[in-house]
């Protein structure tokens, strides 16, 4: 696989909703372009720390063990119901900042598509250099997180006070993800 389709592949991957996607778009809302900065940079290291890691020496001992793949939707699916609980709860005047850098970081880390790129679509055997892969993932990490903070803030607006039927939807929407994640886990 070259690196335009690799991107493409990466893209198609990273721009469906899923848990990470879910949380920027709720941390949208009243963020300043410098916030906005720091929940990109987040997403995009926090997937590096996942994907580098198990498509460099991981990968073969989790295609060998694929119940480590399956606990790992299981953490992620216990941390994203964690999330939906959160939203579905907190205080009507509570912050949209309620979702912190953190909350995006843990959820990252612990996002499915991780493992995807890294067993799947990052192979040593590419025939390109791995800065290249690297590269061009990042890129894409970027342009995906972009979007969808842009989403969010458009569907959610400039202030800083969450609507209720938005935290409600968001944490409705994150307890799917949540049942998704632990069915999958459990047809393994």
């Amino acid at each position: 696989m070259s690196i335009l389709p690799f991107a493409l592949s990466v893209f198609a991957l990273l721009i469906l909703p899923g848990p990470t996607n879910a949380v920027l778009a709720m941390a949208s809302q009243g963020s300043t372009f410098a916030r906005a900065v720091v929940l990109v940079a987040a997403v995009v290291l926090s997937y590096l720390a996942v994907v580098l890691p198990v498509a460099g020496l991981a990968g073969t001992f989790l295609k060998a063990h694929p119940a480590v793949s399956e606990a790992v939707k299981f953490i992620s699916a216990t941390w994203v119901l964690y999330l939906a609980l959160k939203l579905w709860v907190v205080d009507a005047r509570a912050s949209a900042l309620a979702i912190s850098v953190r909350h995006v970081v843990v959820t990252t880390l612990l996002n499915p598509k991780t493992l995807i790129i890294a067993l799947t679509m990052i192979a040593p055997d590419q025939g390109w250099l791995p800065i290249a892969a690297v590269g061009s993932f990042s890129a894409v990490a970027v342009l995906t997180s972009t979007i969808w903070l842009l989403v969010g803030r458009m569907v959610l607006g400039s202030s800083n006070q969450m609507p209720l039927i938005a935290r409600r939807f968001g944490s409705g929407v994150l307890l799917v993800f949540s049942a998704i994640l632990t069915v999958s886990a459990l047809q393994q």
